[in-house]
């Protein structure tokens, strides 16, 4: 056991929508009784209601220096998980260079199914390429790290699509 279970695990895209999986750790460390510290882009109910859970709700960026050490100050692991998009690979190496600094014990990454079979020489599609490169940095970085690569995530898409026609046609 580690002798730093008393401090937070923080969790990156804790109020996003992409698979839900951010919230799903949150609530799943506080339901555990263990400390949850929410990284969230903006203030609203999302975030309200993470502290209704009682998670210690940061306002920060990912690509911010400044907020990045505010959010990983403290604590013990990280869940990093983020949408695919042009700051991905920059979040990445913000959060691994603060990580390193601050001692973190464990980096968790939510990558994708396909990594284990792609390498500089592959075609890969742009998003493809990102998360190659994101665990390739992570790798470099000397921190702990543990990958995981889901198949595909599908509460969001019931949740978003199939429930609405669901309750539409009573099917």
């Amino acid at each position: 056991m580690s002798k730093n279970v008393n401090r937070p695990v923080l969790v990156t895209g804790a109020t996003g929508a992409v698979g839900c999986i951010g919230r799903t750790v949150t609530e799943t460390l506080l339901a555990r009784w263990l400390k949850a510290r929410a990284l969230v882009r903006r203030e609203d109910t999302r975030s309200a209601a993470l502290r209704q859970l009682d998670a210690d709700v940061v306002v920060g960026d990912l690509t911010d220096l400044t907020s990045t050490h505010r959010a990983i100050e403290g604590v013990a692991r990280i869940y990093f998980g983020m949408s695919v998009s042009p700051a991905y690979l920059e979040a990445t190496v913000n959060k691994a260079a603060v990580a390193r600094h601050h001692g973190v014990e464990a980096f968790v990454n939510m990558s994708q199914m396909t990594m284990s079979q792609m390498s500089f020489t592959e075609n890969q599609q742009p998003s493809a390429q990102l998360h190659y490169l994101v665990e390739q940095a992570l790798a470099w970085s000397g921190l702990p790290v543990v990958t995981l690569r889901p198949t595909v995530f599908m509460e969001g898409f019931f949740l978003r699509f199939a429930a609405a026609n669901v309750r539409k046609k009573n099917t």
